[in-house]
This record gives C-alpha cells, structure tokens and sequence, in this order.
C-alpha cells in the first residue's frame, strides 16, 4: 500500500472522530442560545416597569425621528421640534383622558347592574336562565328539607369594599410616572438628533460593518415609522367612523366609542373583539330592544373587518405584510409577558425583528417565515 492510499484511508478516521466532536460543540451552541434567550425572556418580564417605558420611548423615537431630521435640514433644531412633538402627544393624552375619563368611571362602577340588566334582557328570549334557577330553587329545598332538625348554620359575609375603581386608583400613580418617563426619554432621544447613529458607526471596527449598521438602523427606522403612522392614521379614521356611526344609532357618548375604536385598534383582533363587546353590553343597556344592541355591534364588527380586510391591508401590505398566524401568536405571547401594553407594542416590535432578518444572512430564512402573502 502506497503513502497515498494510507493518507486516504486515514481521512475517513479523521471524520469518525471529528463526528461526535463537531455534533457536540453543536448541541452546546444550541443550549447556550436557548438559555440566554430564556435569561433575556425572564429579564424582560421581571423589569417590565422599566423595560416597557424604555421600548415605547424607542418606537416612539422611530415615529418622529424622520420629521426631526427632515425640519433639521430646514433650519430648526432638533431640541425645538421635539418639545413641539412632546407637548402635542401630552396635549392629545390630557384630552384623551378628560373625554374617557366619565364615561369609563360610569361604566366600571356601573358594571355590576350593567350585568344584571343584561341578564335580564337575555333572560326574555331565552328560558334556559329561568330553568336553571328553577333547577337551583328546587335542589336548594330539598336540600333545605333534607336538613330539618339540624342546628342552622351561621353564615358569614365578608364584604369586599374594593372596587375597580380602587384598583385603578391604586395604579395612576404608576401608570403616571411610566407616562412622564416615556414622554421625557422620548424628548432626549429626539433631542439627540443622530447621536445614536454616530455612536454606533464609531465603535464598529469595519467601514462595512458601519455602512450595514447604519443602513439596517435607517431600514428598521423607516419601516416602523411607516407601518405606525398608518396605522394610526388608519385608527384614526375608523375611530370617527364609529363614534358617528354609534351617535346616529342612538348610543350614548359616542366621542368615547370613536376613542375606544381607536385606541383598541392598534392590539390586531382583540382590539376588536373587545370594541364589539363593550358597544354590545353599553347598547344592551342604553338601547330598548336586543335587536338594537346586536344592531350596534353588527356596525362595529362591520366597520373594524373592513379596516382590517380591506383598508390596512390596501395601505400598510403593499409595502410591509407579515404572516397573519405570526401576528396572532406574537400579540398573544407580548399580552402573556407584558398585559395591555404589551399588545399594544406586539406588531411594531415583530416589524423591527422581520427587518433585522432580512439583513443578516443567518436570519433570512425566519424573515421570510414572518412575511406574508406576496401581493
């Protein structure tokens, strides 16, 4: 046997026992990346109070930092235009909540005879309610009956004298101070101009690892923005729609429907879901008849499936559209982790993570799973 035929014999000992060696450090990689993901999940949840104000703030940056930079060029300084910025979103949120603020009182202090007045609507076209408190009456005297000559028990009330209303005075102070760090963190970070960008081309080593960082950071800058003020602008008209809509059925503050609208819009199919449930309980309520309540809702679902059939996908999918199973799992994972907020926060967060896949090679085949249909 020749020296060739041993070099080539001992190649395939070489791979035998480089096989397990290279399978091993694999499976190794594998569990580190899945344990640092677990770490960074547990982080998250625990510091939701001050990882979700910090995340807002930074979508928030994305939204306006185009027209920062764009009146920069123009002549006015970031600092002036971003306290223009601030002061119109505190503007639009103090009159948000004034206009909120007494019909939602009314509706969580109101909710218990709303309930029983919805009962007792339901309870006209249906027997199943009354057979069943039949049912109930009957096995309480025989139970009753079954118990004769036995010491009566002493039964004890404990009233619970917290309210929702106490629960949600409880939480404004949180719920104000996140909203004064949002608002200031996104002031500095507008304020700041290109600082971001500057220093995140100086610490990179490469002249291409600069022009990528910046180019994916001006990508996920643009899509964000796009998809944000779409949507708003989207929200915004269906919000009008509906508060008229509802005013012209004879709902009773139909301002705070349009707000409702909009504001549950921007969480994709719950929002609508729990805009259809409260118009339907409030009508049930407010309106005469059951044919009026379903009257109500039937408008509010028609209105928010064509917003989300037909006008988002006609303005928002011809440039960005994500797989719709995507958007579900991610709204429902973020309410899991971070309640409302995180719902609300879902989709711009999951357009951001699409953009980074589409730049990074490793991660092209995930961004392409997270796309939608080709339009």
């Amino acid at each position: 046997m020749g020296e060739g035929d041993s070099a080539s014999a001992k190649v395939p000992e070489r791979a035998e026992r480089l096989g397990p060696v290279v399978g091993a450090s694999q499976i190794v990689g594998a569990a580190i990346v899945i344990l640092a993901l677990l770490a960074v999940l547990a982080a998250l949840a625990i510091g939701r109070a001050f990882a979700v104000p910090v995340i807002l703030a930074f979508l928030l940056s994305l939204v306006f930092s185009g027209p920062c930079r764009w009146l920069r060029r123009k002549g006015i300084p970031e600092a002036v235009t971003a306290a223009a910025i601030v002061l119109s979103l505190v503007a639009g949120l103090t009159a948000s909540t004034a206009i909120l603020a007494i019909p939602a009182s009314e509706w969580i202090e109101d909710a218990p005879r709303v309930a029983q007045q919805v009962e007792r609507k339901l309870k006209d076209i249906s027997g199943v309610a009354a057979a069943v408190a039949e049912a109930d009456r009957r096995i309480e005297e025989a139970t009753t009956g079954a118990a004769d000559g036995a010491e009566d028990p002493v039964e004890v009330v404990i009233e619970d004298t917290s309210g929702p209303l106490t629960t949600v005075a409880v939480g404004a102070p949180m719920i104000v101070a996140q909203t004064l760090f949002v608002l200031i963190l996104t002031f500095f970070m507008l304020a700041s101009g290109n600082l971001f960008y500057e220093r995140l081309v100086s610490v990179l080593p490469r002249f291409a690892d600069k022009k990528r960082a910046i180019q994916i950071a001006y990508d996920v800058e643009r899509e964000v923005s796009r998809y944000l003020l779409a949507i708003t602008c989207v929200n915004a008209g269906l919000g009008v729609i509906v508060g008229v809509s509802l005013g012209l059925l004879g709902m009773p503050n139909p301002l705070a429907f349009g707000l409702l609208a909009f504001g549950m819009n921007f969480v994709p199919f719950v929002g609508a879901v729990i805009g259809v449930i409260v118009s339907f309980g409030v009508a049930l309520v407010s309106l005469p008849t059951l044919f009026d309540a379903l009257t109500v809702a039937g408008i509010y679902l028609a209105l928010t499936v064509i917003e989300g059939q037909v006008v988002t996908p006609w303005l928002v999918g011809r440039h960005l559209s994500l797989n719709t199973v995507v958007i579900l799992i991610s709204v429902a994972f973020w309410a899991w982790l971070w309640s409302v907020m995180g719902m609300i926060m879902a989709v711009p967060l999951l357009v951001t993570f699409r953009v980074l896949c589409s730049h990074i090679e490793a991660l092209k085949p995930i961004g392409e799973f997270l796309s939608g249909p080709r339009r």
